[in-house]
């Protein structure tokens, strides 16, 4: 459905040029949710903005629905963009306009009758839960309302394609939890290919299938959306992965004095990461009696990451090295990522 081939994007500011994306390539699936996340200045809105030439790339191709969107003519680039729709953090709704005149504006133009306008207007409005709310205006809505509002806009010429620009980031909790679900929703009952930008990882944790990961322009991390919350590679991805599982005021724990002050040699901090049905079995009790260690959790949860239960546990293992040794295999034998955090003298050579 979308294909990005090498986009560069370069802005330039008198002899200051400033590389926004580099040689960026990705594939998005027909009918699938994908997610782009990143901080402030990781390139994701323009890449994103790249999709639709909303942003024209420096260099490299885009291709939606087999097209070359780089080499259509104005003409062209305009009908394949209505087939495009797009959603933004503040929501960019007409004030004087009420909640009808908002989503029909799309129609104009169209040769619709005005009963047409009014049917497609009102299921639209029906569909993201607002059609008792045709005739108020932008400025009675609260933000969860007026993000509705501009969903069903974005729909009104019929997407083959959503892109979602940090759509999310102006609400509260639970308006952004209860919009979700609706772009969730929509993804399911019409078929389209969704695109979400973000800079929080509680976004794309329970609608994305796969997650790209940004960092000054560049891709850092790509994969499955489990597969990144249980076993992130990236810098980058497990400082997104510390704010969810809340482990980042762990980590500051863990390099305190106090906390030095009681390790030992024979020590080691690791993280393990539990899949599915491994999230329910006690391995920590099974590793403490087969290899002799000691194993004090230090902090732990679990998030249902696409309807699977996806644990974390922090642990400060103790004991003979040897032991220690064995269990850290043992647990990555069934299928228990280990991420050595922190150990001790006696594993300086096994951790270096």
């Amino acid at each position: 459905m979308i294909e990005l081939k090498n986009i560069t994007k370069v802005y330039e500011d008198g002899d200051k040029k400033v590389h926004a994306l580099k040689d960026i390539s990705l594939e998005v699936k027909n009918g699938e949710v994908l997610g782009i996340i990143g901080y402030s200045g990781a390139g994701k809105s323009t890449l994103v903005r790249c999709i639709n030439l909303l942003e024209k790339p420096t260099s490299g191709e885009v291709i939606v629905d087999n097209k070359d969107l780089t080499r259509l003519s104005p003409k062209d680039l305009r009908k394949i963009r209505e087939k495009i729709g797009m959603i933004f953090q503040h929501f960019n709704l007409m004030a004087r306009r009420n909640v009808f005149e908002n989503v029909a504006y799309p129609l104009k133009g169209k040769g619709l009758s005005k009963n047409d306008i009014a049917e497609k207007v009102n299921s639209l409005l029906e569909l993201v839960g607002l059609k008792e709310k045709a005739l108020t205006y932008p400025s009675q809505l609260s933000g969860g309302q007026k993000q509705r509002v501009a969903i069903a806009r974005a729909l009104a010429n019929d997407p083959q394609v959503l892109l979602c620009d940090e759509a999310t980031s102006a609400l509260d909790p639970e308006t952004t939890q209860s919009i979700l679900k609706l772009i969730k929703e929509i993804n399911e009952k019409l078929g389209l290919t969704i695109v979400i930008i973000t800079h929080q990882m509680d976004v794309v944790k329970d609608i994305c299938e796969r997650v790209i990961v940004m960092e000054e322009g560049e891709i850092v991390e790509k994969g499955d959306i489990v597969q990144i919350f249980t076993n992130p590679k990236a810098k980058m991805t497990k400082k997104f992965m510390a704010t969810v599982f809340h482990y980042d005021k762990v980590y500051e724990l863990i390099e305190s004095k106090e906390f030095d002050s009681q390790f030992s040699e024979n020590d080691i901090v690791a993280r393990l990461s539990f899949v599915g049905s491994n999230a329910e079995k006690a391995f920590i009790s099974q590793i403490s009696k087969k290899f002799k260690v000691d194993a004090n959790i230090i902090s732990g949860n679990i998030e249902i990451i696409q309807g699977i239960p996806v644990g974390n546990l922090i642990l400060k293992f103790s004991g003979f090295s040897e032991g220690v040794n064995r269990a850290i295999e043992y647990l990555g034998e069934n299928n228990i990522y280990v991420e050595v955090i922190k150990h001790g003298e006696s594993f300086e050579h096994d951790y270096a």
